[in-house]
């Protein structure tokens, strides 16, 4: 524990004497350190500081501002990139799980508290037969996901998450507690929706509510050898999306099989024409979850069931559509796969993005992400492997290997775009600086108005920061 943190302590205990969790209450402490989803980001802290509303937040920012201390936001802790919701013993960690806070304005807006997960937040709006659009993990927090982007299971239908972001209530490192939206602080406001943590800790996401959004949805298993018919598949269901902004979509291969998620943004008695490519496959192995009638909200209870402990590492591509670049992304999947140890699993998705969604986005006032407005895939390739320190390097580079040969192979064809979805990217890649100069200098700009002092590129212990990240 440095000196700053030390003195940091020190009065955050005498403010918080009961919300304060140190190494030397070794349960309490170990629960904490084993929050995040990932083992990659079981890091001991110097230790752990859990608060209840904006005003605590704002007293304990002072405090580790004043001192100098090093620190980290937590919310639910999902990205997998070790520092980004967890530090290590020259750091504390401020938990804002409580802010749970859930209210339905009179024009329908929900204002929900940054601590709240979207399985609570489903949970909450479906009993108002309303929807909003979210993650497709019920375990998946707000913060990072909106403030990331956010990708959620019909991307096309309304935007990604941050484009339904109607305000945030964010705490600015001087200690005021301020609103960001059309009206208030516009440049803060569409910095925040894809530009992560760089501006202030937001406390509140004032979300554009929908009727009741139903979906119909399957995933299937396929036999991995018949990549090539499923990456046809793949993509006539890809190009179909850009007439039909219902459809969703992910292909997901993995160890010993592909799991196809075929997603549509309503309830028809037939099961709509799109996938056909899919059904005619004589590859199917399994129907993991049968064809359903349900809402975003048992989609999340499906998608989000228990996983067991593992580190994890992730890598982010974004390409357009093209079959050749498929076939040489599984063929590159298939030789790296070979070469890791038993125990370590490498799997990628494809995810579509369409020219729908991205208008969506701009349709509700822009965001910071500088999307090229084209039909894409936002690759993301993911390693898990048990805790053992011996297999981390190789993890590393096995989901590095494939983002640069898919990028390499894009590049070749024409086919790469610059854009890389801070939900999915590696700790490494360069996230701001995909959005462009135009948009990087923007956020520069925001930053230094909004905190001229530098608190959160100083101080902040990780993330996809400003300072370094461009």
């Amino acid at each position: 524990m440095t000196a700053s943190t030390t003195a940091a302590f020190d009065q955050l205990k005498r403010a918080f004497p009961d919300k304060v969790v140190t190494p030397d209450a070794v349960s309490e402490y170990n629960t904490a350190v084993s929050c995040p989803w990932s083992q990659t980001c079981w890091t001991p802290a110097a230790g752990y500081v859990y608060l209840s509303n904006a005003q605590e937040l704002a007293e304990a920012l002072d405090i580790v501002k004043r001192v100098g201390s090093k620190f980290t936001i937590r919310t639910t802790g999902h990205n997998p990139n070790s520092g980004f919701s967890s530090a290590d013993h020259t750091a504390i960690v401020l938990d804002i799980r409580q802010f749970q806070s859930k209210e339905l304005s009179s024009d329908g807006v929900a204002r929900v508290g940054s601590g709240n997960t979207w399985g609570e937040v489903y949970v909450w709006l479906e009993e108002k037969k309303l929807s909003a659009i979210g993650g497709r993990d019920q375990q998946v927090g707000l913060g990072g996901f909106l403030l990331g982007g956010g990708m959620g299971a019909l991307p096309n239908l309304y935007g990604l998450g941050a484009d339904g972001v109607k305000n945030f209530e964010i705490l600015l490192a001087d200690g005021r507690l301020v609103n960001a939206n059309a009206t208030e602080n516009t440049d803060l406001y569409c910095a925040l929706k894809g530009g992560g943590s760089n501006f202030g800790i937001v406390t509140r996401f004032d979300l554009e509510t929908h009727p009741l959004i139903r979906v119909q949805y399957t995933i299937n298993l396929y036999n991995p050898e018949d990549y090539v018919e499923i990456i046809k598949a793949t993509i006539a269901v890809q190009e179909a999306m850009e007439n039909d902004p219902k459809i969703g979509l992910f292909t997901n291969f993995n160890n010993g099989f592909v799991a196809v998620g075929l997603l549509y943004g309503d309830t028809p008695t037939e099961k709509p024409p799109v996938f056909e490519p899919f059904h005619r496959l004589e590859s199917l192995m399994a129907t993991a979850l049968p064809s359903t009638d349900g809402t975003l909200l048992s989609l999340a209870q499906a998608m989000g069931h228990a996983q067991e402990p593992k580190k994890r590492a992730i890598c982010s591509v974004t390409t357009k559509v093209s079959q050749s670049l498929y076939e040489e992304a599984y063929k590159s999947w298939n030789e790296t796969c070979k070469r890791l140890p038993a125990g370590c699993v490498l799997h990628y998705t494809i995810q579509p993005m369409g020219k729908a969604g991205i208008k969506a986005g701009k349709d509700r006032g822009e965001n910071i992400m500088g999307l090229e407005d084209v039909p894409q895939c936002w690759w993301v390739f993911t390693c898990e492997w048990p805790k053992d320190d011996s297999d981390d390097a190789v993890a590393q580079k096995a989901v590095d290997t494939m983002a640069k040969s898919v990028e390499h192979s894009a590049k070749e064809k024409g086919l790469w775009l610059s854009f890389q979805c801070m939900s999915f990217a590696g700790a490494s890649q360069k996230v701001l600086g995909s959005y462009g100069a135009d948009n990087v200098n923007r956020m520069q700009e925001t930053a230094a108005k909004y905190d001229p002092e530098g608190v959160f590129q100083k101080l902040q212990y990780g993330g996809f920061l400003l300072r370094d990240n461009i």
